[in-house]
């Protein structure tokens, strides 16, 4: 039918994804927990209405290289070199560690069910197992906005370094072949051609990309932006797929190379519609490749259940291992403790060489899918998982060395340390835009004060500062007592974290039920927990943010400013009636 004899089923899936997700929508459940679902209904697994899916796997490669470019288009070189340790160290020993763990796993469940599996191929199902869902993890974090949080960042690491070991892992599944006519010299020459073309790309996107793009974007035309971001996200995928490396990868670099300029943000922005559409059809994809055999079913989902929780633990213990805040380290576990698509590349290869069987690769298969459908509840669940955890590390003194720096805590306070005074006057949690302008209006007023800061990086920029600054978390009861929680009148809880938002707020009343608390808050609707849980101001930037408009609007129009101050109270007024009539308790209200 001209060609295009796919059309048919790439409607089928547009229209069984679009009907499934809003079946989930009614059940509050994640879009993408909906889209792989809609590609088992009709896959092969399902009612098998789609079968040949090599067209549509095309489509939803390039959905992953798209969604990868524009997330490099957020990152820049700065914050790579912030992710340095997680890369160069937490990834090697990650990757590590769940390949001889889970291996290790595979080659036990074989002597116990009998199932055919060598040390080699243990060995596969390690390596591909290791490996984390980029698309999935990035998506997620994404549609959250977590990924410029500590844990967000933790993630992106880890993932990083995963996308770059692809290659070396598929050089090792040839090894593993039973084939011996391996040719030593080609592995070698390949080994060269990925360093030669890595570094090659690094330094030419990032000394020459930026001198062209500008000639892109000056065309005011729509159509000359959207091509000119395809070529450059596709070309640089095409330059690493040619050496052999992850597409996805070389698209991450082209976007980390023109990230912070105008022309980046232009062209992310043009790009954002093409790149959901798919992204979507990567992960109707994720379905059709399944084909479930009912019997090796429980086996399969039990699998699954173990692997999530090795790399689960596994990531914990090498992020705190590397001195990551246990809370970050914990939610990082949990949210890559799934297995990824590039596992289905080296799954596929192992086949090719006889490393594993077929029935062993179908297995696999549906032991990924199942990871990464329960994904999505397992990131929701990350900040909850991670507060029950936290707090047993009173068992594991060393852990508690890692989470809270005590000595430096305690004893580099800075200058204002030096005064005679018992404790700080206010506790400033985050050093955000936010907690670093109250930091400056404090100590120009003379009032003494201490910030509490999860993440390292920003505690060692502060200390050359000679800010107060503790390294902890606000839902450590410890680490609230060295930054002077006993002390302090006003608690300013500045961070974006709802969830340790919430915690901290309880775990501050509880210690201190006179002090004041002021919680900083995005939206509105995130309000509400706070104020339940003990805060007695919550600044909503949403809604301080509107009167600022409105209030310039009027101005410039002409309007009386005695009216212009009517309308504000008026809003105010408002929004406090709305307050008072979910919380009974009347001095705390929302601004």
């Amino acid at each position: 039918m001209h060609g295009f004899e796919f059309l048919d089923e790439i409607v089928l899936l547009c229209f069984a994804g679009l009907a499934v997700i809003l079946v989930f929508q009614r059940f509050r459940l994640p879009p993408i927990i909906g889209l792989i679902t809609a590609g088992l209904l009709i896959g092969p697994s399902g009612f098998g209405l789609v079968r040949e899916g090599a067209v549509i796997t095309a489509i939803s490669e390039l959905g992953v290289v798209m969604l990868l470019f524009t997330i490099g288009l957020e990152f820049s070189l700065e914050d790579l070199k912030r992710l340095r340790k997680i890369v160069l160290v937490g990834g090697p020993l990650q990757v590590t560690l769940s390949t001889i763990v889970i291996g290790c796993g595979a080659l036990i469940a074989a002597s116990l069910t009998g199932l055919p599996i060598s040390l080699n191929g243990a060995i596969l199902i390690g390596m591909s197992m290791a490996l984390s869902s980029t698309a999935i993890c990035i998506k997620m974090l994404k549609d959250r906005r977590e990924l410029g949080m500590p844990h967000g960042r933790a993630v992106m690491g880890i993932l990083i370094f995963q996308d770059i070991a692809v290659v070396p892992m598929m050089i090792i599944v040839t090894l593993l072949s039973s084939d011996s006519s391996i040719d030593t010299s080609d592995v070698v020459l390949r080994i060269s051609t990925l360093i030669g073309v890595t570094v090659g790309l690094v330094v030419g996107l990032r000394f020459i990309l930026p001198r062209l793009v500008p000639f892109v974007t000056r065309v005011s035309a729509p159509e000359v932006l959207i091509l000119g971001g395809l070529a450059l996200c596709f070309g640089a995928a095409w330059i690493t797929s040619t050496a052999g490396i992850s597409m996805a990868l070389g698209a991450f670099i082209a976007g980390v190379a023109i990230a912070g300029s105008e022309e980046g943000h232009a062209i992310g922005k043009v790009m954002e519609p093409m790149r959901d559409a798919f992204t979507s059809v990567f992960f109707l994809s994720v379905g059709l490749l399944v084909q479930v055999s009912w019997t090796w079913l429980p086996v399969n989902i039990l699998t699954a259940m173990l692997v999530l929780i090795a790399n689960a633990i596994v990531v914990m213990i090498i992020l705190a291992s590397i001195r990551v805040n246990l809370r970050t380290a914990v939610m990082a576990g949990v949210i890559l403790a799934q297995v990824g698509e590039f596992s289905f590349v080296l799954a596929t290869v192992g086949v090719e060489y006889g490393v594993i069987t077929t029935t062993d690769f179908q297995n696999m298969l549906v032991s990924i899918i199942f990871t990464m459908i329960v994904t999505p509840t397992l990131v929701t669940l990350a900040p909850v998982i991670a507060e029950r955890i936290t707090p047993l590390t009173r068992f594991f003194p060393r852990f508690r060395k890692w989470d809270i720096d005590e000595k430096n805590g305690a004893f580099r306070l800075g200058t204002l340390a030096e005064k005679d005074y018992d404790g700080p006057t206010v506790m400033i949690v985050g050093a955000g835009v936010l907690g670093r302008n109250v930091a400056t209006v404090l100590r120009e007023t003379g009032i003494s004060y201490r910030i509490l800061e999860l993440d390292r990086e920003n505690v060692t920029a502060l200390r050359t500062e000679d800010e107060p600054v503790i390294a902890g978390d606000i839902t450590d009861e410890h680490a609230l007592a060295l930054a002077g929680v006993n002390t302090a009148s006003v608690v300013i809880i500045a961070i974006s974290d709802q969830t340790a938002i919430a915690h901290g707020v309880q775990l501050v009343r509880r210690i201190r039920p006179d002090v004041l608390i002021i919680v900083r808050s995005r939206y509105a609707r995130d309000s509400e927990s706070a104020l339940q849980r003990g805060a007695d101001e919550v600044v909503v930037e949403e809604f301080e943010s509107s009167i600022k408009v409105f209030t310039a609007v009027l101005s410039h129009l002409g309007v009386d400013a005695t009216m212009i101050e009517q309308q504000e109270r008026t809003m105010r007024e408002d929004m406090q009636l709305r307050s008072d009539r979910s919380f009974s308790d009347a001095p705390r209200r929302m601004m």
